[in-house]
C-alpha cells in the first residue's frame, strides 16, 4: 500500500538533494564570496522547503490516502529518472547560479504537475488530500521561481 506520505518522503529527497548542491556552492573559496553568499541564501530557502514538507508530512498521517500501486509505480519511476538526471554544477558567477536555480526549479515544478496529473482518474480525485497537498507545493515552488526570475531581471 503506497500514501501520500510516501509521496512526501520522495519530495523531501529530492528537497535535500538541492540542499546539499547549494551547500557545495556555498562553500566556494573567498574569491567567489557573492556567488557563495547567494548559494547560501538557497540553502537556507532549501531549509525551510524541507520544513515546510516535514509539516505537511505530519498534517497527513493521521488522515493517509492509498495511490494505486501502478500510479505509485509510475510516479516513482518519474521521481527516480529526475534524481539520476539531477548534477551538481561548479558555478563561480552569481549570474549563473540563478539561472542555473531558476531552471532546476522550473523542472522540479514540472515534475509536480507531472505527478499531480497521474493521480487524476476522475473528477473528484482533484477534491483528494494528496491532490490538494501537490496543489500547495506547486504554488510554493511558482512563488519562489517568480522570486528567482525578479532577481535576474534586475
Amino acid at each position: 500500500m503506497y500514501t501520500t506520505l510516501d509521496l512526501i518522503n520522495k519530495t523531501i529527497i529530492i528537497a535535500r538533494k538541492r540542499q546539499d548542491m547549494y551547500k557545495k556552492i556555498s562553500s566556494l573559496d573567498s574569491q567567489h564570496f557573492t556567488t557563495a553568499m547567494i548559494a547560501n541564501t538557497l540553502v537556507i530557502d532549501a531549509k525551510k522547503t524541507l520544513l515546510y514538507y516535514e509539516k505537511l508530512k505530519m498534517e497527513v498521517e493521521d488522515g493517509q490516502e492509498e495511490i494505486d500501486f501502478a500510479t505509485y509505480d509510475k510516479i516513482s519511476f518519474l521521481i527516480n529518472e529526475f534524481k539520476r538526471r539531477f548534477v551538481s554544477p561548479t558555478i563561480y558567477d552569481v549570474e549563473n547560479l540563478l539561472k542555473f536555480s531558476l531552471d532546476f526549479e522550473k523542472q522540479v515544478i514540472a515534475l509536480f504537475i507531472d505527478i499531480q496529473g497521474r493521480l487524476i482518474h476522475d473528477k473528484y480525485d482533484v477534491e483528494k488530500n494528496t491532490y490538494k497537498i501537490l496543489s500547495s507545493i506547486i504554488e510554493a515552488k511558482q512563488k519562489h521561481i517568480n522570486n528567482l526570475e525578479m532577481y535576474i531581471k534586475e
